[in-house]
């Protein structure tokens, strides 16, 4: 634990002294390994996110992704967004898109992050450590998607084995840039390193809620919509609000998730993104169709626990990315 904190200590600094700390490799060694430090896993999943194509390394060591900074750092600087996450099925829980009075509720709640990072200016992540190896990667993703609810993250990255970003290389979001036009620098804040303190209770919980989500696929595969429902909001009023700050993706996955929880079936819910706005970026119309379709399964997977192809992170070791 005082290695942690020495090393974090180290890498302190002002707004002032932002752009001189994107171009310092030891400062980025030692913010990439405070991170590591506080996750605590044997093995990584690296990934680098280019404009078009994932460059994805699995099952590394902390040691090997540090061996690898003055590359990362030249991707980085090219555009690219440096992301990590646990190897396989892990201790780990990461809630996303917090802000500073949400990460203090969840300490005051006993949901103390092992490790808060500073994404873009007053925009964190939170790595949650359980007390124990959760059971499977439905309990782990019902994990996520609990406390992502409960404490106001973005439902879209809440799933068993989500990428976080790594600390010590810039946020390459547009918009995310800081007033000066330059890229936010990705900081590691707080660091224990703990489990937190609700764990043990918080995994009963979870094992419960994943045992009724069991019993209900037995008695239906998708929930029907119930007759003479309320209008539901579209699709447009979601890509509209303010707190997707336009990023349709994260929109689209948030109102299919909303759509899902009101009962509307695979269909209906890829139909009404294809409908909502032009999906010629997607590519051909088999893409369009494809990306439509995908986020459909996937939030009845998360809502209603309907079976579904895994999809890790909407990538493949060659392929395209689906941001």
């Amino acid at each position: 634990m005082f290695a942690i904190k020495t090393a974090y200590m180290q890498t302190q600094y002002t707004d002032g002294d932002r752009n001189a700390a994107t171009s310092s490799v030891p400062l980025a060694r030692a913010m990439i390994g405070v991170q590591l430090a506080a996750m605590g896993c044997a093995r990584f999943d690296l990934g680098v996110l280019r404009a078009s194509t994932m460059v994805l390394l699995e099952a590394v060591s902390a040691d090997r992704i540090t061996a690898r900074v003055r590359w990362l750092r030249r991707e980085n600087v090219r555009g690219a967004h440096v992301f990590i996450r646990p190897h396989g099925l892990s201790h780990l829980t990461l809630v996303d898109d917090l802000d500073a009075q949400a990460i203090a509720a969840m300490k005051h709640c006993g949901f103390a992050p092992a490790l808060v990072v500073e994404t873009s200016p007053r925009n964190f992540q939170a790595w949650l450590k359980h007390a124990r190896l959760l059971a499977d990667r439905e309990a782990a993703t019902i994990a996520a998607r609990w406390l992502a609810s409960r404490f106001g993250g973005d439902l879209s990255s809440a799933d068993w084995r989500h990428f976080g970003r790594l600390a010590g290389f810039t946020n390459q979001k547009p918009n995310r840039r800081l007033p000066n036009g330059c890229a936010p620098l990705v900081r590691p804040r707080e660091c224990s390193g703990r489990p937190f303190p609700a764990a043990r209770r918080f995994r009963a919980q979870v094992e419960q809620l994943a045992a009724e989500a069991r019993r209900a696929r037995k008695a239906r595969w998708i929930r029907p919509r119930m007759p003479g429902s309320v209008r539901l909001t579209s699709v447009a009023e979601f890509h509209r609000a303010w707190r997707y700050g336009g990023d349709l993706h994260r929109a689209d996955m948030a109102w299919a998730l909303y759509a899902a929880g009101h009962g509307l079936g695979a269909s209906e819910i890829a139909a009404a993104i294809r409908a909502a706005r032009d999906l010629s970026k997607k590519g051909s119309a088999r893409r369009q169709f494809a990306y439509a379709e995908r986020t459909a399964r996937k939030a009845l997977e998360l809502v209603c626990g309907c079976p579904s192809n895994p999809i890790p992170f909407g990538v493949t070791r060659e392929g395209s990315f689906s941001r």
